[in-house]
């Protein structure tokens, strides 16, 4: 005899919930009637309960009750009157001003887009629906009626802003509630279970082709990955190796005319210019050792993990540039130095001119999983950055005769290079140790 399942819960109770539940027109409840709000809230806690991909919890709600239900309907239907053109119906115009003051309440179901962007918007809605379900299931334990309607304003782009929606966001449609008027206790139709579902519990013969296919697939596409790392990384020595020239010319500029116009923003700048040289360097230098020894058949290493380490290598000049800059410019607010602005401001410019050309030179690279290349790339984000905060201290400190603010745009840029180099540890460095989170 088989054993029988041991469960916590009643699981009877659970299937007729799920076999009850149903549609319920808002025209069918008791008018007037509301559903206490400690229901409600239960309802939605029971909603946001609903399984989500990378924990976003999409679902957005805006819950309709009281005088609100008249500021619904009169919302959904001025939108509905203004926007919706020659599709316009004076039933359905007419229904959105009723329907609400039928219920006990409406929740307007809003999905709104995880801000990463990894994540495919179906995922996003599905989970908004799983959350709509659990709504439904609780509405029918409670003994209420609902209505998960998608007409009207729904899709009406202009309607989300009134939902607290962004563009990017979708309007779902919205959920009645209230009190049935009289048991419906008629289960809705359903075909008969194997009319959806089909049962497999053995091995077959038509996977074999497949997995022939996919092998050949593998295999041409590992070629082609070896075929494309090479030629990037064929670029990126390239690309690096040319900014190195640019950068130690611009260097060696910026050095020369701070210390002789007195700046701490444009000397910071030129010296720490110098440190991306060695930096952008190391990054040259990496894509050259892994071409010659990897040609060579006499060694075998990781590509990748010598890419992220000088990737990482790069990370911690990047944060000792920002520690010295602070200190620089701290100092300077101290024991300040008159600055000049003039033949620091035209320096300055040509640097942040150097820094985007290698910037754009770089650009193309930073969306790959290289951090060699996105170390080279946020060296030249951090120049440009101190040589857009050195114009701008500069030139207000020349119209305002302002000198600290040359001392204070060396501190700003301090705090985002910091940031950027944490950012390019925590990547760089990962990929070294082989760090992964445990999911438990």
């Amino acid at each position: 005899m088989e054993e029988l399942i041991q469960t916590p819960y009643d699981t009877n109770q659970l299937n007729e919930i799920i076999k009850h539940r149903r549609s319920i027109y808002p025209y069918q409840y008791i008018k007037g009637k509301p559903v206490p709000e400690e229901i409600i809230r239960q309802i939605l806690e029971n909603a946001i309960r609903a399984p989500n991909h990378k924990q976003t919890e999409p679902w957005r709600f805006k819950v309709f009750s009281g005088d609100g239900l008249k500021y619904f309907g009169d919302l959904q239907a001025s939108l509905y009157h203004q926007f919706s053109g020659d599709t316009f119906n004076e039933d359905r115009h007419r229904k959105m001003r009723e329907y609400p003051l039928m219920s006990s309440h409406v929740i307007s179901i809003g999905m709104r887009r995880d801000e990463t962007g990894k994540l495919p918007e179906n995922e996003e809605i599905e989970a908004v629906a799983c959350a709509v379900q659990n709504m439904f299931l609780s509405v029918t334990a409670y003994g209420l009626g609902s209505y998960w309607t998608t007409a009207g304003i729904t899709y009406f782009e202009e309607a989300k802003p009134y939902f607290g929606l962004q563009a990017k966001d979708k309007l779902l449609g919205f959920f009645y509630i209230g009190y049935p008027a009289k048991p419906i206790l008629a289960v809705s139709k359903r075909n008969p279970l194997d009319v959806s579902t089909e049962w497999i519990a053995e091995d077959r013969d038509d996977i074999q082709e497949l997995l022939s296919r996919n092998e050949i697939v593998i295999h041409q596409q590992s070629a082609k990955e070896v075929v494309d790392a090479h030629e990037h990384a064929d670029d990126y020595e390239n690309t690096s190796k040319w900014v190195v020239y640019l950068t130690v010319l611009t260097m060696i500029l910026e050095i020369a005319v701070g210390y002789y116009a007195h700046s701490m923003a444009l000397t910071a700048e030129g010296w720490h210019m110098s440190t991306h040289v060695f930096a952008i360097g190391l990054t040259w230098l990496a894509y050259l050792f892994t071409r010659k020894y990897a040609q060579s058949g006499k060694y075998s290493f990781q590509k990748e993990k010598v890419l992220s380490l000088s990737g990482f290598t790069s990370a911690i000049i990047l944060q000792i540039i920002a520690v010295v800059m602070a200190i620089e410019s701290i100092q300077r607010l101290i024991h300040p130095i008159p600055v000049k602005f003039y033949e620091a401001i035209i320096v300055a410019v040509i640097g942040l001119i150097v820094n985007a050309i290698s910037a754009k030179m770089l650009h193309h690279g930073h969306d790959h999983h290289d951090d060699n290349i996105r170390a080279a790339y946020l060296h030249v984000l951090a120049d440009g950055l101190t040589s857009l905060t050195a114009i701008i201290a500069l030139g207000i400190g020349w119209y305002y005769n302002l000198y600290w603010l040359d001392d204070i745009s060396g501190l700003i840029g301090a705090v985002v290079i910091t940031s950027w180099a944490v950012q390019l540890v925590k990547g760089a460095g990962g990929k070294l140790i082989d760090y992964a989170r445990i999911v438990k």
